[in-house]
């Protein structure tokens, strides 16, 4: 076990309870709107110290209290559950090259591993693409899963300053500067899939320049009605 900075408080303290529940309604609500299945998991930062917390070897629809781990950016076990994600280093190395980052989303939705081999990619065909680049996510050319650090490293690379990123064959990871955000962004990513698949069949999109996408409002981080309409959907389904 690594030793915590001073910074980082103990897996648990009370300040943490409500990062934690956070983390598992994230999870949850990305089941609920179909976007993950057995696999993926979602990350939130811990304030202040180089450290996460995420779901430790468990389907994001299943993931309680009980199985969260926190990890330090290096991937070395701090606390919590012991089986830490596969893919660990999808969130560490995004965390670590990205400050202004709080939280990402790894999925295997199959709209993201569809436009993941389709030339050209996914452009935007949307209002909800705002948080994209004009020509549509990056996409990470390697097959195969994130699960070292210089795998971790090229998917960083990949990503550079974008908000989400499309691995080939596999998926995706989306970022946000809150975890209510990068849920947004993910289930957003997933319906633009779906739309674009769409589309094509009548023919080819006129798809959203640059100009367009700049004319909507900036996207909050907190995006307050969506999350509470997310929130019920999930809380439908939750024993009383």
């Amino acid at each position: 076990m690594a030793t915590p900075k001073s910074d980082i408080p103990a897996f648990d303290s009370s300040d943490l309870n409500e990062l934690k529940q956070k983390l598992i309604d994230g999870c949850h609500i990305l089941d609920r709107e179909g976007i993950t299945d057995s696999f993926g998991h979602v990350s939130i930062r811990i304030p202040g110290g180089e450290a996460f917390l995420t779901i430790a070897g468990v389907s994001p629809g299943c993931a309680t209290l009980e199985r969260i781990i926190m990890l330090d950016l290096d991937g070395r076990y701090i606390g919590g559950d012991k089986a830490s994600p596969y893919e660990w280093p999808i969130h560490a190395r995004i965390l670590r090259a990205r400050p202004e980052v709080t939280s990402v989303c790894h999925t295997h939705s199959p709209w993201s591993a569809l436009f993941s081999v389709v030339k050209g990619g996914l452009r935007p065909i949307h209002m909800y693409a705002k948080f994209l680049p004009p020509e549509g996510p990056p996409v990470y050319p390697a097959a195969g899963l994130i699960s070292t650090v210089e795998r971790g490293e090229a998917l960083v690379a990949t990503l550079k300053d974008s908000n989400a990123v499309l691995l080939r064959a596999h998926g995706d990871a989306v970022v946000g500067s809150t975890l209510e955000q990068a849920i947004q962004r993910t289930i957003q990513l997933a319906f633009l899939g779906r739309l674009a698949h769409m589309a094509v069949a009548h023919g080819e999109p006129l798809y959203m320049s640059e100009e367009e996408l700049a004319t909507f409002s900036s996207e909050p981080a907190f995006p307050a009605r969506p999350w509470e309409y997310y929130l019920s959907r999930i809380r439908e389904r939750r024993p009383a």
